[in-house]
């Protein structure tokens, strides 16, 4: 009786979430009173509380898969019941529209010293206040190295009145970016930016869909082929899918993706995610011909991106012309976006896949905030990237959690890491030197990860849930060098409005291989002072072959000719713009966002 009792009790709590929701959602969208806003806003946040509370005892106590079989609850209730979980609608999504909520109050309240709500932030101010954190940022890396360089000069005395100075520098740096982040949530542009960000993704998944159902036979459509079996490990082979499907969508051809035998599942890619098209498939790509004639074959077999000849504009790192100017408007690194969001449609899990993500998703009680750390050992360190011990990675952990504290003073958390790694030594190391923070991850997953492992569809499976779990998390700090860290990069920014910021790389900075060339503009002139430094002028073009997080990265000047270093906030990064299909069978209503 009494079991009977908590699981119709559980069932009946559901149905009280479920009607906050709706007196919520219902209440955002007629009430014009600011102080019923507030009262409903206070009201809300004690319920939510209430009921984590009381759902986390049931659950304790009871299997929700269970309960759901128990023969005696009537059944409209469990149809009641299954209905609610399947749609989803937990305690986390009452807070999320919480704090919408009370980013629209804030924007009412013109009077009381916030910014009234706007239609729309001009080109202009979105750019510049990337600047601002860009050159706020690099300030910092040049002034600490600067710093350390001259404590390593002075004697012991001094250096402890020395390091002092850098620690107070280091504190007033970090209150400088969280002042700079607020600013998205007071201006008054927040709510433009995510209605934009849901419509450019909206576009481009209907496109995608668009493009790989054709409506005629696809016997009738010109087309591209691609295969998947690149012989890298599965972050460089996805990559080159993602090449090929970026191809694919510039010139208006449905993708055929050729997966048999591939080494991480000889089933095929298919068995992993979703086919790419109902309608065209392998067997509708025989006969396919070279590269060169892609503009007049019917079927265009595309290479290896660096074997790819000829080059095109619309090649990575291009983003669309139609759309280019939106989502400069809208993202840092509008191509981290476009790609992030041909990975959305082309990485859509099978069934299967989705099921085994959400229960790890619950078993590990994912939380944020939290920060995503990647660590590449075995066959990179030496050969592609430099040994980085845990500390390297966890003092940037650090100063984001930091930071975060100063922009929500009146927040306490946990502070969380997600771990992924190759090396099952990390978790120990990680732990024992930082006991102050709770590490995520599995060391059977990073044991997967070996080099006499890696390949196979358990080994896959332990990849997918490491770049899921760092796509989710709030920020990213890993070597740029490993294309695990990159397509979780590009990945998360399908969830976020810009999270162009949301790393920090300790090698390279972002890059596709294969890219075209990667320019910077010169925003300001400058005058070489330093050593291995050249002189250029305001509006020189600049090759860019990385940044030194020391106020200067590696380059070279394609207006006169001179390599070496340059400080890296006189330059800019130039999007590389270009002509592809524009797909105008598809529309989107702005509208309904």
């Amino acid at each position: 009786m009494l079991l009977f009792g908590n699981k119709f009790y559980l069932i009946f709590i559901s149905f009280w979430i479920f009607g906050l929701y709706c007196i919520f959602t219902s209440f955002h969208s007629t009430s014009n009173n600011n102080k019923v806003f507030e009262d409903r806003i206070e009201y809300l946040q004690n319920e939510v509380d209430l009921l984590r509370q009381k759902l986390t005892q049931l659950q304790s106590k009871n299997n929700i898969n269970d309960q759901v079989k128990v023969g005696k609850i009537d059944k409209n209730l469990k149809k009641a019941y299954s209905s609610y979980f399947s749609e989803n609608i937990p305690c986390q999504e009452l807070e999320n529209e919480m704090k919408r909520l009370k980013r629209q109050l804030r924007s009412k309240n013109s009077g009381d010293g916030t910014t009234s709500s706007r239609e729309e932030p001009s080109m202009e101010y979105e750019k510049l206040r990337r600047k601002i954190e860009m050159q706020a940022r690099e300030l910092t890396y040049f002034t600490t190295d600067q710093l350390n360089k001259i404590s390593e000069k002075l004697t012991d005395d001094d250096k402890q009145k020395w390091n002092n100075v850098i620690l107070r520098f280091a504190d007033q740096s970090r209150v400088l970016l969280a002042s700079i982040r607020n600013i998205t949530e007071v201006d008054g542009y927040q709510l433009w930016r995510e209605r934009e960000h849901a419509s450019l993704s909206k576009l481009m998944q209907t496109r995608l869909n668009s493009l790989q159902s054709p409506i005629k036979p696809c016997e009738n459509v010109k087309r591209v082929t691609c295969n998947i079996n690149k012989g890298c490990g599965y972050g460089c082979e996805i990559h080159h899918a993602m090449h090929c499907f970026h191809i694919a969508y510039a010139i208006g051809r449905p993708l055929i993706l050729f997966s048999d035998g591939w080494r991480y599942n000889p089933g095929g890619f298919d068995q992993i995610f979703l086919p790419p098209s109902q309608n065209c498939t392998t067997s509708s790509a025989t006969g396919a011909s070279s590269w060169s004639n892609y503009e007049t074959a019917d079927v265009v077999e595309i290479p290896l991106i660096d074997n790819i000849y000829p080059r095109k504009d619309f090649m990575p790192m291009a983003v669309p012309e139609d759309i280019a100017e939106r989502l400069i408007r809208l993202h840092g690194n509008p191509f981290v976006w476009f790609t992030g969001q041909l990975m959305k449609y082309l990485l859509r899990p099978q069934p299967w896949l989705k099921e085994f993500m959400e229960k790890k998703y619950e078993s590990i009680k994912f939380e944020v905030p939290i920060v995503g750390v990647h660590v590449r050992r075995t066959d990179k360190v030496g050969s592609e990237a430099a040994f980085h011990d845990i500390s390297e990675y966890m003092k940037h952990v650090e100063d984001y959690y930091t930071i975060y504290q100063y922009q929500n003073p009146n927040v306490n958390f946990t502070k969380r890491v997600f771990l992924a790694t190759d090396e099952p030594a990390v978790f120990s190391d990680a732990r024992s030197k930082f006991p102050n923070y709770i590490f995520y991850g599995d060391t059977a997953v990073a044991q997967s990860a070996q080099l006499n492992t890696r390949y196979g569809t358990e080994s896959l499976k332990g990849v997918l849930l490491d770049i899921h779990f760092l796509s989710l998390c709030d920020y990213l700090v890993c070597t740029f060098s490993s294309q695990i860290c990159r397509v979780a990069y590009e990945i998360m920014q399908q969830r976020l409005v810009d999270g162009a910021w949301r790393v920090q790389p300790l090698d390279d900075v972002y890059y596709f291989g294969g890219q075209n060339a990667h320019n910077q503009r010169a925003v300001l002139p400058n005058k070489a002072v330093w050593p291995n430094e050249f002189s250029f002028q305001r509006g020189d073009i600049i090759g860019t072959e990385g940044n030194h997080w020391d106020g200067f990265s590696k380059g070279s000047d394609k207006t006169n000719g001179q390599t070496g270093l340059y400080p890296s906030y006189k330059t800019e990064e130039i999007v590389n713009v270009a002509k592809m299909h524009t797909y105008p069978e598809v529309r989107v209503n702005i509208d309904e966002f």
